[in-house]
Formats: C-alpha cells, structure tokens, sequence
C-alpha cells in the first residue's frame, strides 16, 4: 500500500509513538495512554492507503488502522488498565470505546468494497472491536485486582507474623518470669524461717535469690532484646544443655529434682529444643509453686528410635501443703501451643498426690522438612 510522502511520514511517526508508548504503560500509564490514544487517533482520521498490486476482485485502497501494527494499542489499554485506580480505568474505557465508534465510522467506505451489504459488514467490525477494547481492558482490571489482592495477603502475612512473634515473646516472657519468681518466693519462704536459727543458711538463701534475678534478667534483656533489634542476631535461646543447669537451680530452691536420661538421643532442632527447654521449666514452675515441703520432682527424657518423650513428674510433698502461689494457668496453655507448634502432643494430669506434664516430640528428618 502507498500513501503520499507527507502521510507516510505521520503515519510512521504515529505507530512509532504507539510502540514506544508499550515501554512507558508500566511507569507514566497515563501519558502512555494519552500518546498511544493521540496516535491511534492520527491512524483512524489518516487517508485510506491505495492498494499497488491489486488481486481481481480484492479491494482497491485500505485504512491504515487496518495495519497489523495498530493491535499495540490493545497491549497498552491492558496495561494502562492494571495500573490506574477504578475511575481512571472507566475514563481508560470510555476513551477506547470513543476510538471505536470513531475508527467504525471511518472504515465503512472502506468496508463496502466487500459486499453490497455493507452497513452489516461495518456493525460486525464495530461490534469486534468493541468486544476486543472490552477484553483488553477486562483482563488488566483483573491483574489490578490481583495485584491488590497479592498486596492484601503480604500485608496479612506480615500482620500474622508481628501476632505469632509478640505470642512468641509473651510465652518466652510469661516462662522466664514465671520459674524465676517461683523460685525466688519459695527461698524467700525458707530463708524466713530459718533466719533466726541458722544466719549461714539464711545468707545462702538470698544468694540463690539474687542468682535467680540475675538470671531472669539477662533472660529478659534477650528476650526483649528482639523488639530492638532491626535485624535478627546470633540465637540465644536455651538447649537441651541447659536442662541440667536448670534442674539444679529448683534443687538449691529446696525441691528435690532430678533429672535422668535414657535411649540414644537424636537431632531435634532449635525450635524443638526450646520447646523442651520450656516444657521441663515450667514443670518445674508448677512444682516449685504448688508442691508441699520436701517435694520430690523426677525430669526424665526418654529417647526412643522415632520419638522424645519429656515428662515432668512431682509426688507433691509433703502435708499440709503450703500456700500456692496464685497462677492463671497461662503457662501450661503456653506449653501445649508451643508443643503442637513443633509437632508434638502434650498431656497433664493429676498423680496421686502429686503432678505430671508430659510431652511427645517426634523425630523430624531433614527431607521431611517438618518442625524444629
């Protein structure tokens, strides 16, 4: 097809705005729309191109909207549409539709070259594409609303995150407080008694009261340390080494605790191994706090070929029973989250006259890719 020299020039000009408005549709959506739409205006009001190697019968000259070229504008009315909010896509829409009724209007002369019923031929045109603009435009409002939709969820995923971790560090909280208080009332019961007849006994006394703060506190700081810190540092949380220590603690807190250890011990992972950590202290907790006098406390840790069995057993001492310390029953909700978080199953129930809390970990492989 041949055009005049000043028409070629324009019309070059004009798709060569139309293509390069393909680039901008993700960065400046509306001034890409604005020049492809200008150019495809340009495309449609062009003169009619004169066809040069006529077939018998075929048409004799063909709008330049016709060219394959101008199916750009669709790819650029899609993208347009995704990125723009509801009003700007609906003026988007009625643009495209104006372009529509427009370029229909000027093809039909063109159209007539094909049938004697020409005015069924140009509805047909205008109808496809109407339908055409209408999918274009269809298919970017539902990526914006994907896009929107991929935004909401991240933003739920991170709201989540933030409530597991403050869940996190009020159980971290809620255990650490908890033992040490414990230990620190049930020694300052005994230091009291035992002030006036044995004054070396009532030092050591307030020594392991001290120990147990001092403790608590660093626990505390890194614990609450995370909130501080913008980027996650190296772990201290406890391990299983630190079981030993921490059965030794309630012993000089004047509770008989023991721990015992059988089977061949596997890998459980940090997760896991805090979960254990927790369960035995506050085990331990309930002991230390509901226990009567000379109570006798078994920790013991049963490996077995797929599963870690972890109870906490105390006889409940002897009677009358001290005062309890007043409790909410939070810690051992705590634990029976924390457990089932890392695959396990957890249980209390009452002895004969004393507590149990006992716990199940499963062994987790790596290409299992389960818990811990």
């Amino acid at each position: 097809m041949r055009w005049s020299t000043s028409w070629a020039v324009v019309l070059v000009t004009s798709f060569a705005v139309l293509q390069l408005s393909v680039v901008f549709r993700r960065f400046a959506p509306a001034l890409a729309y604005a020049s492809a739409s200008l150019a495809m205006l340009v495309i449609v009001l062009a003169p009619d191109g004169r066809v040069v190697d006529q077939v018998a019968g075929g048409p004799t000259h063909v709008p330049a909207v016709f060219l394959p070229s101008s199916l750009v504008f669709l790819l650029v009315l899609h993208g347009v549409a995704a990125r723009v909010d509801v009003a700007g896509s609906r003026v988007v829409l009625a643009v495209a539709l104006v372009g529509v009724t427009i370029a229909t209007g000027s093809t039909a002369d063109a159209l007539r070259q094909f049938t004697a019923g020409g005015w069924l031929v140009t509805f047909y045109v205008g109808v496809g594409l109407a339908l055409s603009v209408l999918m274009a435009w269809n298919l970017g409002r539902l990526a914006a609303v994907r896009r929107a939709r991929a935004l909401i969820e991240r933003a739920e995923s991170a709201r989540v995150a933030v409530l597991e971790e403050r869940a996190r560090i009020a159980r971290e909280t809620h255990d650490i407080v908890a033992h040490s208080l414990a230990v620190i009332v049930r020694q300052a019961e005994g230091g009291a008694f035992v002030a006036e007849r044995d004054p070396a006994r009532a030092v050591q006394t307030l020594q392991t009261i001290a120990e147990a703060g001092r403790v608590a506190l660093t626990d505390m700081r890194g614990v609450l340390g995370v909130l501080r810190e913008q980027e996650p540092g190296p772990s201290s949380r406890p391990t299983l080494a630190d079981l030993a220590p921490l059965v030794a603690g309630v012993r000089e807190a004047g509770v008989h605790a023991e721990l015992t250890e059988s089977g061949v011990p596997f890998a459980l992972g940090a997760t896991t191994e805090l979960a254990v950590y927790r369960l035995v202290q506050e085990g331990l907790t309930n002991a230390v706090k509901h226990a009567g006098p000379r109570a006798r406390v078994a920790v013991v840790l049963s490996w077995q070929p797929e599963v870690l069995i972890v109870a906490v057993v105390d006889d409940g001492g002897e009677v009358p029973v001290p005062m309890p310390v007043p409790g909410t029953g939070a810690g051992l909700q705590g634990m029976r989250e924390r457990v089932a978080a890392v695959g396990g199953t957890f249980s209390v129930a009452p002895g004969d006259r004393g507590f149990q809390v006992r716990a199940r970990f499963p062994r987790v492989t790596q290409s299992s890719g389960g818990p811990g």
